[in-house]
């Protein structure tokens, strides 16, 4: 296993690490990072950035905190349908949910602002309650009772029950819902105009559309500082906080709460979910009800705009199936090296800590820094098509590792110990053992790097060539266009999106 874990060290080193620094090592000018922070439109796009992340965020909690009280501490019908819609399309790409936030909208009114802080806020209600969920449904309702009988008030129950155990979970999700907004890059590429620019958006167009290396790094650099001092201020330490585990509340035996929490959840749910029927929508009516959006994916008609919706459908899963083949093994390995017994060396904490980076840095920058690296022998690579899968797998592997650790760390070593005094080898016991044992781990991790590689749209922006357009490549060019019919034929795709994302996340 320890010479193993040289395949995740290398996929991390060589395809994150090295593109990574090597941009700012090779390309960063002192000269163009005081122009770029000098800069009075730079200093504009980076106010702006900053304060559309902050309202975005509050937002979001706005929108989150009620739903997440309502899921976690009742249960009543339909209340696991109702989770799983609202947390359903984080795992969306960025230009779905911008193509149903256009979708909903009145064509007058479509791009802008208000446009970007509803997909924002789509896309991150889902950290909120995964994030604050399960420490909100682990207060023991003893608590409240307790509080209750001593005279507290809802308030007070809430600031002197609830907050000091949610607390954390929520500075943590407050903080990552932050970084998601102040990164984003397909929200803002289509939903913003002519006239909303962010950070992000601002890296692709001087590194791609200008050619100005040098203002994309300092850009990428300001970047990157901005979300590490974001999560070094937010980090809160869960030691001293013990939780015990309560089942929720039957929604019954809440009189007065038995309309005001299904309605709560519902609202929440139709917030997130709305732009979403709305693209299904928008692909079957197009002045009247029609099918030319769908048929448009089965003949040439798309092939004026360079798009063939078979060929991108073919590539695509391809890509995923790669995906899938690179980081699961890789999260497997790595799971296991960190499991070990043996006292983690100062090297595998290191690791640790760049596993976590593809989350953290933006998919752009990496993107950048990519064709910065590869762009000359002997490495010469940029214009290979391996690479975009390769990268999926880079940015699928921190989110599969976090869900393969807690079913490797609680494999029973009773079965193990068993199977080895049986006469079984290590492999054996590995095979037979360990691998069957967290199977239904394996699955999920498939599904969710399956559903990072349909998803990818920043890196892949800058990795994109001819015979390698991916669904949310070809769905931002259809909407980016003028025309009723070729937006209808992007809703379509969108939906198929939709379709396909939601199949394969039913794995995860």
């Amino acid at each position: 296993m320890r010479y193993l874990l040289a395949l995740p060290i290398a996929l991390l080193m060589v395809f994150f690490a090295l593109p990574t620094a090597n941009s700012f090592v090779s390309y960063l000018r002192w000269s163009s990072l005081v122009d770029t922070i000098t800069s009075t439109s730079n200093i504009s796009l980076l106010w702006f950035t900053v304060w559309q992340a902050v309202l975005s965020t509050c937002l979001t909690m706005f929108v989150a905190l009620p739903a997440t009280w309502a899921l976690s501490r009742y249960t009543y019908m339909g209340s696991q349908l109702l989770r799983g819609f609202i947390t359903a399309p984080f795992m969306m790409p960025s230009v779905v949910v911008a193509a149903g936030v256009l979708a909903i909208l009145p064509s007058n009114s479509r791009y802008g602002l208000h446009a970007i802080l509803w997909a924002h806020v789509i896309f991150n209600v889902a950290v909120v309650v995964r994030t604050v969920g399960p420490q909100w449904a682990a207060i023991d309702q003893s608590s409240y009772n307790a509080a209750a009988t001593l005279g507290a008030n809802p308030i007070q129950t809430f600031t002197l029950v609830t907050w000091p155990r949610i607390r954390n979970s929520v500075m943590n999700s407050v903080s990552l819902v932050f970084v998601f907004c102040f990164t984003s890059f397909g929200v803002i590429t289509i939903l913003g105009g002519f006239t909303r620019r962010t950070i992000e958006t601002e890296i692709f167009t001087q590194a791609i559309r200008l050619g100005n290396i040098d203002t994309a790094i300092s850009l990428s650099l300001i970047q990157v500082l901005v979300v590490l001092l974001v999560l070094r201020v937010s980090r809160v330490s869960v030691s001293g906080l013990h939780y015990i585990t309560s089942e929720s509340t039957s929604l019954r035996t809440k009189p007065r709460y038995r309309s005001l929490v299904p309605a709560i959840s519902v609202g929440a749910t139709l917030v997130v979910l709305a732009p979403l029927c709305a693209v299904a929508f928008r692909s079957v009516y197009n002045n009247g009800f029609n099918l030319m959006g769908w048929k448009s994916l089965t003949n040439d008609s798309l092939s004026t705009f360079g798009i063939y919706p078979m060929k991108i459908f073919i590539t695509s899963f391809l890509f995923a199936g790669v995906t899938i083949l690179i980081s699961i093994p890789c999260a497997t390995v790595f799971s296991f090296a960190r499991n070990s017994p043996v006292k983690a060396s100062a090297r595998m904490r290191l690791i640790s800590s760049v596993s976590v980076l593809p989350i953290v840095i933006s998919s752009v920058t990496l993107g950048l820094g990519l064709i910065l690296t590869f762009q000359s022998d002997p490495f010469a690579w940029r214009s290979e098509r391996w690479l975009i899968p390769v990268i999926h797998s880079v940015i699928a592997f921190p989110l599969a590792l976090r869900i393969l650790q807690p079913a490797v760390a609680s494999l029973p070593h009773t079965l193990r110990n068993a199977a080895s005094i049986l006469g079984a080898s290590p492999w054996r016991v590995w095979w037979y053992v360990d691998m069957r044992t967290i199977r239904p781990a394996l699955l999920r991790a498939a599904g969710m790097s399956a559903a990072v590689s349909f998803g990818e749209f920043g890196a892949t922006s800058f990795l994109s060539r001819s015979g390698s357009t991916t669904f949310p490549l070809a769905i931002a060019s259809l909407l980016g266009r003028t025309g009723d019919s070729v937006q209808q034929s992007g809703f379509a795709l969108a939906t198929l999106m939709v379709v396909v994302t939601t199949v394969v996340m039913s794995r995860a």
